[in-house]
This record gives structure tokens, C-alpha cells and sequence, in this order.
């Protein structure tokens, strides 16, 4: 089995030596995705985990999309938020992402982010043959 490294313009770019994603074999492994603008590269929505968890997972589906696959093919999710007394807010945003059989998931409290961010997730995914 050969790995490919899966990118898209349509998320943001690595900040360090790591890819978007990874694909092997019909596995994708998704690395953490942040809210970040796709052109200045700024936290967008600081200090919103709401908002910034549905541009995480809409980012995420693009990655999944540039692997061959989506959100509903995800088995298991890490999720790093700032704060856990937000998580129920985050959880209801990124409920809506995952409506019918939620895949696995894990979920972090993180001491220091960026300024003004709130989450990053990372996950992976299979390809339906």
C-alpha cells in the first residue's frame, strides 16, 4: 500500500512539516483543521467557538471531498476546544454536522491557542468502495 497526500486550496494550508491529510489504502487521516482565512491566514470569528467549529468541519469536508470522501464516512473525531465549559455549545454546532450515526469521538481542553481561537478537530475517515 502506497500513502498519498491529499491538498486542497479549499482549507488551510499547513503551518508546519505536515500534510492536510493523508491517504492509505481506503483510510484518510485528517489533520487538525483550524479556523483559519484561507488568504490572510487570521483566526476568522475570534473568541466564537460556534462559528468557528462549522468553518472547521466545512474545511474538513473539503479535505475529505479532495480524498475522496466526506463527513459522513468519518469514524472517529479528536476535538481540541479552549475551554470545556463551552463544550456544549461547540457540541451543538458540530452536531449538525453528524445527525445520523456520530462517529466516534474524543474532545480535549487545550491551555493556549492562537489568540481569539477556540477549536481545531481532526479526524479520520474511510472511503466507501
Amino acid at each position: 500500500m502506497k500513502k498519498e497526500i491529499i491538498r486542497t486550496d479549499k482549507a488551510p494550508k499547513p503551518g508546519g512539516s505536515y500534510s492536510q491529510a493523508v491517504k492509505l489504502g481506503d483510510m484518510v487521516y485528517v489533520a487538525g483543521t483550524c479556523p483559519f482565512d484561507l488568504v490572510t491566514g487570521e483566526v476568522l470569528f475570534p473568541g466564537d467557538i460556534v462559528r468557528q467549529t462549522h468553518v472547521v468541519l466545512e474545511y474538513m469536508e473539503q479535505i475529505l471531498q479532495a480524498a475522496g470522501t466526506s463527513l459522513e464516512h468519518v469514524v472517529k473525531v479528536t476535538s481540541f476546544i479552549d475551554e470545556l465549559n463551552d463544550f456544549s455549545a461547540y457540541n451543538e454546532a458540530y452536531a449538525e454536522y453528524f445527525t445520523v450515526e456520530p462517529p466516534a469521538r474524543s474532545t480535549v481542553e487545550i491551555v493556549k491557542f492562537p489568540p481569539g481561537m477556540r477549536v481545531e478537530i481532526e479526524c479520520i475517515a474511510y472511503i466507501p468502495s
